[in-house]
């Protein structure tokens, strides 16, 4: 792949992981909804890139840290590691920034994490349609 990185090369996104995004027992999301958030990401950089999502064409790897619970809010960074004229490959990072406070004084109550946690990181070569 050559180097033809744009002016602009990094994405963000923010969630809030809601009740309807729990799988498991105690709160807990499936990191198959993370790794969506991550896709819709990597969907929209596509798109600046190439005017189009293009697909997935290889999973290079995506590894789960830390879990994700409902009330965390999230933040998704993708950077375009490389790019051509029809490939990118791009990482992306999800970083919990927000989550519910042990004892809550009110139902949307948040704690604001000073370091955000690594949850997922994955890299993805994708391909313009």
């Amino acid at each position: 792949m050559r180097d033809l990185l744009p002016e602009e090369k990094e994405f963000r996104m923010r969630y809030r992981m809601s009740s309807r995004d729990v799988f498991y027992g105690g709160g807990i999301v499936n990191g198959a909804r993370t790794i969506t958030y991550i896709g819709d990401l990597m969907d929209r950089a596509m798109t600046k890139l190439y005017g189009n999502a293009g697909r997935c064409v290889e999973i290079e790897n995506i590894r789960l840290y830390n879990p994700v619970h409902a009330g965390d809010y999230m933040e998704f960074v993708a950077r375009v590691l490389e790019c051509d004229d029809k490939t990118a490959k791009i990482e992306c990072r999800a970083f919990k920034i927000a989550v519910l406070p042990e004892e809550p004084e009110f139902p949307s109550s948040i704690d604001v994490l000073e370091k955000p946690i690594v949850a997922i990181e994955s890299t993805m070569i994708y391909e313009s349609k």
